[in-house]
């Protein structure tokens, strides 16, 4: 009998040892909008806030003109972008989804993304990373990517109104 509880109470604190070991780390306190703010103001651009967590810069390029630049806080992740254009006013034909892969391969570092309302440019990094250096570096990477890209897209986008 002692031996069936000593095997039994084995089995339980493997059991929850099994357990703890999976149950991830807590997460560390993110850095939140005040601090992203903080950044922003610090970082020397001229930017606007469209709300709660979301900023916006204006950026212009040798081939896309001037250009918004928008950065989000949404949980521990901040998410830079730019708007090429509406999916509503787009063809998707092979020709421009083929040119749109192709750009992905070309861009290491930044994203070519079409959701269900938009054609963008997207960049992601964890807030708790954030510093002026690496917003500055998203900033610099999306707007150059952005405007980059353009002329490669420019017969696939519709008309600037």
């Amino acid at each position: 009998m002692n031996r069936k509880i000593v095997l039994g109470a084995m089995a339980l604190a493997l059991t929850v040892s099994h357990v703890r070991a999976q149950t991830p780390p807590p997460q560390s306190k993110s850095s939140g909008a005040p601090e992203l703010a903080v950044l922003l103001e610090k970082s020397g651009y001229r930017y606007t806030k469209i709300r709660e967590g979301v900023w916006e810069i204006t950026f212009a390029g040798k081939n896309t003109g001037q250009f918004p630049v928008r950065i989000a806080l949404t949980d521990n992740t901040v998410v830079v972008l730019a708007k090429l254009a509406d999916r509503a006013e787009l063809k998707l034909q092979p020709p421009f989804l083929i040119k749109m892969l192709e750009l992905n391969d070309k861009f290491d570092s930044v994203k070519l993304a079409l959701s269900d309302e938009m054609l963008y440019v997207r960049m992601d990094m964890h807030a708790r990373i954030l510093d002026p250096g690496e917003l500055k570096y998203l900033l610099e990477q999306i707007s150059g990517a952005t405007d980059e890209m353009y002329p490669m897209l420019k017969e696939f986008l519709p008309t600037p109104k």
